[in-house]
């Protein structure tokens, strides 16, 4: 319980909505995100310190992406608020909890808990489809637990991504993790597995594999040639034992909804990301010939972040998004080399950011998987509040430094 207790402690009441919004109970969680929003437009002082270029940027692509909603005869109210509202909001947010949780070490566990909730949902309802019908099924795409609405593989894939970044974040070890957090961070990883194996959603598998890589790429430099060594015995000795004690085929009951889905899709599918290549590259084209977007019906969706914004609003907020992605890339970059102390902390935040990078790169994100870009919005707030705390920590030092000087 102590990883809830660094959660909600120091956030309050705003972190409560924050897990509860990442539950999102019976589809309702878009109303805590109101809540969210009301709470924190009435912190004039937190306001007023940190509105800032992001902030702003945000606000406008937002309200401009939720404005092409206002025609909708469904949900074009719903659509503005949300789309209108909750980036710049959660962006925010993070601030707030960046600037309440001080300690790295509790950062570090927050995030933890933020991918822990963000699964939860989809974790239990694919655990009690496996445990009710077992891996047998070629039906990939399953109800929420409490609702009876079929929710595809994909989006249903999608709130893993945090999860799957586990193994690259237990490999560096400079943050000190009770041995209870670790057993709990791999009881989850390992269900996690077993959830996408059921489901069938190779982004996640490959998500797991290249951050693991990117850990290894920046943790190997920064250790000693000992610690290289028994990482790599250990890892070498995990995949030996592993091999011996399961059985890696495709005809396997475990394996079936892969096996359905390599049946179905020929080496050049596969190879062109499912056929998302050519749909880049025909949103490519249609970024000049319909600059102000154009139907899903014409090809179906972009299966990329930047491009199906492109397709549904225009290229304004196309091009106000990736300012803001470079943007945040360049601080995730930044803070990374601000102290080796915090190698956990920050290999966190560049495999965080790597994970969901790779997934907007190939889904639409919007339309299904809204929750993954708020938490991205969040990641972001909190390394753009730590990296200003962290500077005036270190002005506060020096100017201690040089009075000390003058002193002497």
């Amino acid at each position: 319980m102590k990883i809830l207790n660094n959660f909600f402690e120091k956030p309050g009441f705003l972190g409560l909505l924050l897990a509860i919004y990442l539950i999102n109970p019976l589809d309702l969680g878009f109303l805590l995100g109101y809540m969210i929003f009301a709470l924190l437009i009435t912190k004039g002082r937190f306001l007023k310190e940190n509105i800032d270029f992001d902030a702003f940027l945000l606000t406008i692509f937002s309200l401009i992406y939720g404005a092409f909603y206002a025609l909708d005869p469904e949900f074009g109210l719903q659509f503005i608020l949300i789309y209108g509202v909750f980036p710049p909001t959660f962006y925010l947010l993070g601030k707030y909890l960046s600037n309440k949780v001080t300690t790295e070490e509790n950062l570090f566990k927050s995030l933890i808990t933020v991918g822990f909730l963000l699964s939860f949902s989809a974790l239990i309802s694919v655990l009690v489809s496996i445990m009710a019908d077992g891996f047998g099924q070629i039906d990939r795409s399953l109800p929420m637990i409490w609702g009876d609405q079929v929710v595809s593989a994909t989006i249903m894939g999608s709130y893993f991504v945090l999860n799957m970044c586990i193994p690259a974040l237990l490999i560096v070890r400079q943050i000190k993790i009770s041995l209870i957090m670790r057993i709990v961070m791999i009881v989850v990883f390992v269900l996690s597995l077993l959830c996408i194996l059921r489901i069938g959603t190779r982004t996640q598998i490959v998500i797991s594999l290249f951050t693991l890589l990117a850990a290894l790429i920046f943790i190997i430099p920064k250790q000693s040639l000992k610690k290289n060594v028994i990482m790599f015995s250990i890892f070498i000795g995990g995949i030996i034992l592993l091999i011996q004690n399961v059985k890696f085929d495709l005809s396997s009951d475990w394996l079936s909804a892969f096996a359905d889905r390599m049946e179905n899709n020929n080496g050049a599918d596969i190879a062109s990301g499912g056929g998302r290549t050519s749909r880049w590259v025909k949103s490519m084209e249609y970024l000049f010939k319909k600059p102000l977007g154009w139907d899903v019906e014409e090809f179906g969706h972009s299966h990329n972040l930047w491009l199906d914004v492109l397709r549904a609003s225009g290229v304004l907020p196309f091009l106000l998004l990736i300012i803001f992605s470079i943007r945040s890339v360049i601080k995730v970059k930044k803070i990374s080399s601000l102290n080796k102390k915090l190698l956990s902390f920050f290999n966190q935040i560049r495999i965080y950011t790597l994970a969901l990078l790779l997934l907007f790169m190939v889904e639409p994100i919007f339309e299904g998987m809204f929750a993954t870009f708020i938490v991205f919005c969040f990641l972001i707030g909190v390394i753009t509040k730590f990296d200003s705390r962290y500077k005036l920590t270190k002005k506060e030092e020096q100017k201690i430094i040089k009075e000390n000087e003058v002193q002497v």
